[in-house]
């Protein structure tokens, strides 16, 4: 009986201290827990010093920082980079955004802006001095006003995609002939007209040529426009409606 107590008592005490041990295990990690994240959340060491913005161009940091709602002094573990995120989406010339920590105490934003193709004409901001801007994803936005080409009447959203598939295709085909265009006038869609310089070009419709079709049409029409300056002939308009892929005519008027 005695050696069944004895064993009883012994059992006890070793369950004992293991709940002891594991008691005390639990508080000090629970203390050490705490003053983990008081030193992440409340010490200086992680107050952001720096928010580096990168690829902005055209976009002011002012206006970028103003949407950000993260300032310096806030705790970088703190800051919500999604919502942070979603508050610049609301400038829709940034085209994509990336906000990441690099520690302890800075924020970068790589952001990724929007190329105009085109400027909407009529579509000035009456609150400040910027135009309207489309890219060729028909995305538009407000940015300074740049020597591209300007859009006129297309107020319909599919007559003015169109115009704008169009251009895309022109920038692919020859660059160079896209930077001459001073305006594009889609008031008329089986009518097209186009200004280069001096030139008014009428084209016709734009939604169906493809590349390869506008690669054949302008290599035909760089020759005509060679041959008429070589001979100095005058002249007010080029009608290119009749001409396809390279074959057909082009009025002279």
């Amino acid at each position: 009986m005695k050696v069944k107590r004895w064993r009883k008592r012994i059992l006890w005490k070793r369950r004992f201290f293991r709940v002891l041990r594991l008691t005390l295990l639990s508080v000090t990690l629970l203390f050490s827990g705490y003053g983990i994240y008081n030193f992440l959340v409340y010490s200086t060491y992680f107050k952001i010093e720096k928010i580096r913005i990168e690829g902005n161009q055209d976009i002011d940091r002012k206006d970028i920082l103003s949407l950000l709602d993260i300032k310096k002094g806030d705790n970088i573990f703190k800051v919500k980079l999604r919502q942070a995120k979603r508050g610049l989406r609301s400038l829709k010339q940034i085209k994509d955004i990336d906000i990441h920590r690099d520690f302890p105490d800075k924020i970068v934003l790589k952001i990724t802006e929007r190329v105009p193709i085109a400027q909407l004409e009529g579509r000035d901001s009456v609150h400040s001095n910027k135009v309207e801007l489309i890219d060729k994803e028909g995305i538009t936005f407000l940015g300074e006003a740049r020597d591209i080409p300007r859009i006129l009447g297309t107020k319909d959203s599919l007559k003015r995609k169109e115009v704008v598939n169009f251009l895309a295709k022109l920038m692919a085909v020859d660059f160079r002939f896209y930077k001459k265009i001073s305006y594009i006038d889609g008031n008329n869609p089986r009518k097209i007209k186009l200004k280069l310089d001096q030139t008014l070009l009428i084209w016709g419709p734009v939604g169906k040529e493809t590349e390869t079709q506008l690669e054949k049409k302008l290599t035909y029409l760089n020759l005509v426009l060679h041959d008429l300056l070589k001979n100095s002939k005058t002249f007010n308009y080029l009608d290119l409606r009749f001409l396809r892929e390279g074959k057909g005519e082009i009025i002279v008027g």
